[in-house]
């Protein structure tokens, strides 16, 4: 008998729990992080990487792992794929890892991006292709959320 009383208490507080939460409607504006209605139409803010923009490259602090974001347009890349990578052109340097590079050149790809080969050489892990699912383009474009860090 004990055991129905509690289950009946319990169905009543969760009653009066999800009565309270119906009373509350939330705008749709308040939905996303643009803070507009989630039915208008989005218009991307357009940018590019004229001037200066790669040169002040925000790099991520060496112990956060976060992989760097590419500092230079894309389009001209796409699409990736397992047999055409272009990023390869520039980035597959496996002799210059660790070794100080020039500014302006581009930076090779890290150790862990490499396999052992036959033979005893390197070679660049094909598993990993597409660059662009840990690397994202930057853009001078605003944060949608702003920082209240110091």
């Amino acid at each position: 008998m004990k055991r129905h009383a509690n289950f009946y208490r319990a169905s009543a507080i969760l009653l009066v729990a999800l009565a309270g939460c119906a009373a509350v409607a939330i705008d749709d504006s308040q939905v996303s992080l643009r803070k507009a209605s989630v039915f208008e139409a989005v218009k991307p803010v357009p940018f590019s990487f004229e001037g200066t923009a790669a040169a002040q490259m925000i790099k991520p602090s060496p112990s956060s792992g976060q992989p760097p974001m590419i500092s230079h347009p894309v389009e001209g890349y796409l699409p990736l794929t397992a047999k055409s990578n272009n990023c390869l052109q520039c980035h597959d340097k496996p002799g210059e890892i660790g070794k100080p590079i020039a500014a302006g050149s581009p930076m090779p790809a890290p150790i862990s991006h490499y396999v052992a080969a036959p033979g005893g050489a390197t070679a660049l892990n094909k598993a990993q292709y597409n660059c662009m699912t840990c690397h994202a383009p930057q853009a001078a474009v605003p944060p949608l959320v702003r920082n209240l860090s110091p």
